[in-house]
């Protein structure tokens, strides 16, 4: 119909508007969401450059084409409205409104409002209208941008300006390194009870610490429980040997079973599946009762030697024994011409037997190898403690009341060993000690716990 075609002709002016209107209006909202993001990046110190960015350009199409959708976006009968401002009378609404009418009045109405659209050519679109939308836009756009300079400023100042930190005090000191010893004993793969036994020392330490009053007494403490930790460990490692060392010297004593004494004392497997197949060989030739006397004497020196070896770990223990059960297994039933089954059954016995003794092998091994590592990683930690000299500071009360002796004659204000006055080797050792503080890797405690300690003495 002819004023349907008329309405979308005008129609076409308002979608343009409304999609100004709504690009405009969506660039406001994207605009201030960016400000409030680079406001809060600049009091946080946070580059947030192009997540702001990000999140501005996805706020403004996501607002724009919203405004559109439930704002701008121009119906029939808002055209018609806009139609009727230039002074038809409300003509093109009621026409609309009218359009599905069949009666005489609403046909003879449409066809005056179509005569009068036909008359006129209107603009409905304005540029004045968009100048309010426009300024408070670039008004957020400024404001934006102000934000986004703070921004880079606040987050340059931070790079160039060092953090601030407070000076830790000893205990702050004592504990960081208390706290790692504890992760170092926590992440060791060893014994559950040594590491309980060690981890309930560290702990111990860790409340006794703020009980002292002195720097000294904290310093001595951690040192001795760092000596008990790292001797107990070295007894662990000493025992974990001698565990496998004992049952080797016992084998060694036997004609039968000397190879695989020597062979366990290497530590090697290579060595013990050599030392097996050596005690199989020589009795893969013997018959009739030689082959069972051999057999039967080599169970009994096996079980001997385990039962006068002290401390066999218990894994290799029941590998043993259960090398010497596959010797009295096979020749249970023993009957002379019954070599080769005696034989065969036996050697199903022995394998089984190699492959958890080569377990029980490895598993002492690795554990050795956790302890030492463990042992290592506790030395490092605070190991250069032990490097620096040591002295005892001049008294700071005397309970006697009596004026304190000469200083090059008092015995607490010498070095450690008693004769040397401090005073007369403080200045080279102070230089010596500043000297190694720049020349070696330490950690930061450490070097605090030196540095505190050397102001303490002047």
């Amino acid at each position: 119909m002819k004023h349907e075609k008329q309405l979308q002709k005008y129609r076409a002016q308002l979608v343009r508007e409304g999609v100004l209107h709504s690009v405009i209006f969506g660039m406001l909202t994207g605009a201030v969401i960016g400000f409030i993001t680079f406001l809060v990046g600049a009091f946080t110190r946070t580059n947030v450059l192009w997540v702001g960015l990000a999140v501005t350009i996805v706020i403004a199409a996501v607002a724009s084409w919203l405004f559109y959708r439930f704002r701008f976006r121009p119906t029939i009968e808002a055209v018609a409205r806009r139609i009727d401002l230039n002074g038809l009378q409300e003509r093109t609404i009621t026409m609309v409104e009218l359009q599905h009418d069949d009666s005489f009045m609403a046909k003879v109405q449409r066809e005056n409002a179509t005569q009068e659209l036909s008359k006129h050519t209107f603009q409905l679109v304005h540029a004045k209208a968009f100048l309010k939308p426009l300024l408070v836009m670039l008004c957020a756009l400024i404001l934006m941008g102000g934000s986004l300079g703070f921004m880079i400023t606040q987050v340059n100042a931070a790079i160039d300006d060092p953090p601030i930190t407070d000076e830790p005090t000893d205990d702050e000191i004592f504990q960081e390194m208390i706290d790692e010893l504890l992760s170092i004993i926590n992440n060791a793969n060893i014994d559950v009870e040594l590491k309980s036994e060690l981890y309930g020392m560290v702990v111990d330490l860790e409340a006794r610490i703020p009980t002292y009053d002195t720097y000294m007494e904290k310093y001595t403490d951690v040192l001795e429980t760092r000596n008990e930790i790292l001797q107990l460990i070295e007894d662990n490692i000493l025992e974990l040997e001698d565990s496998l060392m004992n049952i080797a010297e016992e084998l060694q004593k036997y004609e039968t079973t000397e190879v695989l004494g020597l062979a366990l004392a290497t530590w090697d497997d290579d060595q013990i599946i050599a030392a097996f197949e050596y005690m199989y060989d020589r009795i893969d030739e013997l018959l009739g009762q030689e082959l069972y006397d051999d057999m039967l004497q080599t169970a009994i020196d096996i079980e001997t030697a385990l039962a006068d070896a002290a401390g066999t770990d218990e894994a290799m223990a029941a590998a043993l024994q259960q090398l010497a059960d596959a010797y009295r297994a096979a020749i249970e039933d023993f009957q002379p011409g019954d070599e080769t089954e005696t034989l065969d059954d036996f050697q199903v016995g022995q394998d089984a037997a190699l492959q958890e003794l080569l377990a029980a092998v490895q598993a002492l091994r690795e554990l050795v190898e956790e302890l030492m590592e463990l042992q290592e990683e506790l030395e490092e930690e605070i190991e250069q403690v032990d490097e620096f000299p040591m002295f005892l500071p001049w008294p700071e009360d005397d309970d006697s009341g009596e004026e304190p002796n000469d200083p090059d004659t008092t015995s607490e204000n010498m070095v450690i060993d008693g004769e040397t006055p401090y005073e007369d080797v403080y200045d080279s050792y102070y230089e010596e000690a500043m000297d190694w503080l720049t020349s070696e890797s330490l950690p930061e405690e450490m070097r605090q716990i030196i540095e505190n300690y050397f102001d303490m003495l002047k």
